[in-house]
């Protein structure tokens, strides 16, 4: 199928604003870019799937979703072979893209939005799955994650929708699944977690939450569960993993009261407030039972909405590198972020330090860095000291989306930024590890860039060392903005 570039152009003498990157991509594509049409040099080391997943559309027949999480879920596939990168895009096949395709209109309740049909349509349900959030390649399968419910697998190779997995019956009709596990990378177990109203053994709601947590083998069988209690059923979207720990940052992001949600009332996403009269807790859990090792009192609230590498310092204590917001006013730019006028967020980069010995909590923020989201390292270190950060950012006061990246040295503190240029906005980079024998080498970057000038896409290879732009992979179609990537030292070609 050849893509067509869509119309969407910025004129001459027209500001450029990064918008467009919220168009919708309804053409589903196979093409291959012709090494010739690529921009500078493709890293031998860089010989696999790059992997993007965000929404396609955010909105459907001139309806808009209530947020940008309401996004049916698309995913993109990269692959770099010697005759050319290959580029695939699919939606994920959900209930919701079904229904709403076919009836070309919103018909079921999300996040963001309610169903169309007053209390009788939304009395009771539960946000529908849209599987647009992230995504992980483990035990030979590559999965859509979207942490209300559980993962929806697609073909590696086509992107076909092969359906929603729940690890051979495992993962119940209401388990949720989050969209940020992580796999250690020297057991290659992949831990994750869910979480769920709390119940006493009568089956009653107890009125506190309750995280379940997985323990998936690199067969990609689910062999161990557990569970633990918290003092209340808050938003928790991701969480830092040591070689011995899994550490949860409990945010104080509860629903006010959930009646009028369960009523059909209100969508979850206006359920949800900024409650900092509830606390915050750091939940440390022990990776060999799942057991609760410790428990720290944050005195000042925060969010932590994505976290880097975390590991074990030689005096046994804590490390964790996260993103920090001081409440979470995000949410309400996340649901307006179509029309935003340049108040996207940006988090401040911390290093928290936590005590096993004692009660003591140190953070530290990176300060010569610049507001951003997205963390990333290199994954092959993953439960290990790391000693550098990379990740979007904004590149000034007048950034209306992230425009740059940023390598943090988490050693000295040192920043090195790369400003990608008028119009040109991303999001996450996945780091891809060097070749064995490129001792001097750090690895390279791969991201998506939009270019607003001619509404288009770029895949671009950064050197994580010195942020250069090494190569540029023009794409026929914009791809739009999204949340998180993936990379595979496999080339799938279906």
């Amino acid at each position: 199928m050849t893509a067509e570039v869509s119309s969407l152009r910025t004129s001459p003498g027209k500001p450029v604003t990064h918008h467009g990157g919220f168009e919708a991509l309804n053409e589903e594509l196979d093409y291959l870019v012709p090494l010739n049409a690529v921009k500078g040099t493709i890293p031998d080391a860089v010989s696999g799937t790059f992997f993007r997943i965000g929404p396609g559309r955010n909105q459907i027949g001139g309806q808009e979703f209530g947020h940008w999480f309401d996004g049916d879920g698309m995913l993109h596939s990269v692959s770099f072979t010697s005759d050319g990168v290959v580029y695939r895009n699919r939606y994920v096949r959900t209930p919701k893209y079904l229904a709403e395709t076919r009836a070309n209109k919103i018909v079921m309740r999300s996040f963001g939005h309610n169903a169309p049909g007053g209390i009788r349509k939304n009395i009771g349900r539960l946000p529908a799955n849209c599987a647009n959030t992230n995504l992980v390649y483990h035990g030979g399968k590559l999965l859509a994650l979207w942490e209300g419910g559980r993962p929806w697998q697609l073909d590696p190779a086509t992107l076909d929708t092969i359906g929603e997995h729940d690890y051979d019956g495992k993962l119940g009709k209401f388990n949720t699944f989050s969209a940020h596990g992580k796999v250690n990378p020297r057991t290659g177990i992949y831990y994750n977690f869910g979480i769920r109203p709390s119940f006493n053994p009568k089956g009653a709601l107890t009125g506190k939450g309750a995280i379940d947590l997985y323990k998936i083998a690199p067969s990609g069988h689910l062999v161990e569960k557990g569970s633990f209690e918290v003092d209340f059923l808050s938003f928790c979207h991701d969480f830092a993993l040591t070689e011995n720990y899994m550490i949860f940052f409990q945010s104080p992001i509860a629903m006010k009261s959930p009646v009028p949600w369960l009523a059909g009332l209100i969508p979850f996403d206006q359920a949800i407030a900024w409650r900092p009269e509830l606390g915050m807790k750091i939940y440390v859990l022990r990776t060999a039972d799942f057991q609760v090792e410790k428990v720290f009192t944050v005195d000042d609230p925060f969010v932590a909405i994505h976290f880097s590498n975390a590991w074990e310092a030689d005096d046994g204590n804590i490390e964790v590198d996260l993103t920090r917001y001081e409440d979470f006013s995000v949410n309400e730019q996340l649901r307006n972020v179509l029309h935003s006028k340049g108040d996207t967020s940006a988090g401040r980069f911390m290093r928290y330090r936590l005590d096993l010995h004692s009660d003591t909590i140190e953070a530290n923020e990176y300060k010569e860095a610049l507001g951003g989201e997205f963390p990333q390292w290199d994954h092959r270190y993953t439960t290990q000291p790391t000693s550098v950060m990379y990740a979007a950012c904004m590149m000034g006061d007048d950034s209306t989306f992230f425009d740059g990246v940023e390598r943090i040295d988490l050693q000295t503190g040192n920043v090195k930024t790369h400003a990608l240029g008028e119009g040109r906005y991303t999001s996450e980079a996945m780091h891809v590890a060097p070749r064995d024998e490129d001792d001097n080498q750090e690895g390279w970057l791969v991201s998506m860039v939009y270019d607003a000038r001619d509404h288009s896409s770029e895949v671009v290879i950064f050197d994580a060392r010195t942020l250069d732009e090494v190569a540029v992979v023009p794409l026929k179609n914009h791809v739009p903005f999204g949340f998180h990537c993936g990379y595979s030292p496999r080339s799938f070609i279906g």
